[in-house]
């Protein structure tokens, strides 16, 4: 049983009704926005777990999405008032979980249970179509995957991919896979950097929304998979990518490092012509690729579906209070590292939030620096108003 329920699940999902859940039931919700139903769960009488994607910092959004940026630092305000609430929060990844212990979440209360991941079970036949074209493309094809956003940096991408198609490879192409829905003034200022850059639109490809089928193909079909994004709560793309020993270049943000292990290319500073030497051996050296894609495949093999299972079991176990064997595969988390984007300021104590009122005033002024940068483009009055209808939302 759920309570949202994606039209593609509707014949293997039940809606659940919160109001018949009892003291014995346990409600598992995942949380990686603002949303309506933090506070419902955290209210509930019976046991309440919260699992932990992480919440993309709102910092990233107010000048092409302010609803957006609202709704993302009123999930952070949520953390921070509801999740030490839960009698349990499970991170999908380390990363994750340091950001929980921040939020005032018990280190008693929290575990890492990695998402759902099988290489086995990726049984999608490629789109014909789209890998008999990519066959017929020329030169290096590397390959990004994930929403057009500002946080996940496809300007960096094109950098990187710039530098390689100048240094070694000007038949080059580059593709990024993803939707831009919502973020159409971003979109439109990646087109135009990327035509500064003297770039074409079969040289910097954007797909926007693909199929599964299709998705499969670029997978199958191009030479790397590049991720330079500087925020990732897991990134299952990098599995993905590695799955189909496609290697992969990333950036060391966020979660990165931690879900490709020891694998991958990991780059600790955005050295574009250091990637491109990188990318450059990678298609000249065999030996050195294969290395890389082995590599990469034994890392996969930590978030074997067998093991991910069994860790959920175990956790239920501890949440219903049963007899367990010991969690070796949870540390505690390192909780020196804070989010300082949203902690209040070293000599101004956390205050209690009202956010889930209706109140505006306390995301503009935990914003401040922000509004004042995005009221340069708007009015203050645009301002509170699209603060307002974002909250009402979530009354």
């Amino acid at each position: 049983m759920a309570y949202n329920i994606h039209e593609a699940l509707t014949d293997r999902a039940e809606r659940l009704d919160l109001a018949t859940l009892s003291h014995e039931d346990i409600a598992i919700f995942h949380k990686g926005t603002g949303d309506r139903l933090t506070k419902q769960i955290a209210n509930l009488s019976c046991k309440k777990v919260m699992v932990y994607h992480n919440i993309t910092p709102a910092k990233y959004f107010p000048l092409y999405d302010p609803a957006l940026f609202l709704v993302l630092a009123l999930g952070r305000l949520q953390l921070r008032r509801y999740a030490s609430r839960m009698d349990a929060c499970w991170a999908v990844s380390q990363y994750n979980a340091r950001e929980l212990c921040q939020y005032g979440v018990p280190k008693g209360k929290t575990a890492v249970l990695p998402i759902l991941f099988s290489k086995e079970e990726r049984t999608i036949q490629p789109d014909q179509k789209t890998q008999q074209e990519l066959q017929t493309i020329q030169g290096t094809k590397l390959l990004y995957i994930g929403r057009i956003v500002p946080n996940k940096k496809p300007e960096d991408v094109i950098k990187a991919y710039k530098t390689y198609k100048d240094k070694y490879d000007k038949n080059a192409t580059l593709y990024l896979l993803g939707s831009w829905d919502g973020l159409e003034k971003y979109y439109a200022k990646l087109k135009g950097f990327a035509a500064d850059l003297n770039l074409t639109d079969e040289q910097v490809v954007f797909t926007g929304r693909v199929t599964d089928e299709e998705r499969e193909a670029y997978l199958r079909n191009t030479d790397l998979f590049i991720c330079l994004s500087e925020h990732e709560g897991f990134c299952v793309p990098l599995l993905e990518a590695a799955s189909r020993n496609l290697p992969v270049l990333a950036y060391t943000a966020a979660a990165i490092p931690e879900t490709l292990g020891d694998s991958g290319l990991l780059f600790q500073q955005k050295d574009y012509n250091a990637m491109a030497d990188a990318i450059h051996k990678l298609q000249t050296d065999e030996s050195f690729r294969n290395q890389i894609i082995q590599n990469q495949l034994e890392n996969i093999k930590r978030f074997d579906r067998d093991k991910t299972e069994q860790q959920f079991l175990r956790l239920i176990a501890q949440i219903t209070d049963k007899t367990v064997a010991e969690d070796k595969t949870y540390s505690d988390p390192n909780c020196d590292t804070k989010d300082k984007y949203f902690e209040p300021t070293q000599n101004t104590p956390a205050k209690r939030s009202n956010a889930t009122s209706g109140s505006f005033k306390p995301l503009w002024m935990i914003h401040n620096k922000t509004y004042r940068q995005f009221a340069k483009g708007a009015t203050r009055k645009r301002w509170k108003a699209t603060t307002s209808k974002v909250l009402k939302m979530f009354k």
